[in-house]
């Protein structure tokens, strides 16, 4: 079983890749409208997204490599 802040970083990882993924679909579903004031946007969120993406995966890594990632078992 993970420890909470485990759980935190992980379940957080999960919802952002979603997000990424999720921006790249709507940027794909533009070509057929042609907005590129919604294209902008949603190419920034998707940016940050992958920023946010980049630090929390930098943390999970610290916490494996360091021996702070505990499983326990149930």
């Amino acid at each position: 079983m993970l420890q909470n802040h485990d759980y935190n970083l992980l379940e957080t990882i999960t919802i952002i890749a979603r997000s990424v993924y999720r921006y790249d679909t709507y940027m794909k579903d533009l070509d057929k409208v042609k907005c590129e004031s919604c294209r902008k946007m949603w190419q920034e969120f998707h940016e940050q997204r992958q920023k946010e993406l980049a630090v929390l995966l930098k943390e999970l890594r610290a916490h494996v490599e360091g021996g702070m990632m505990a499983i326990e078992k149930p």
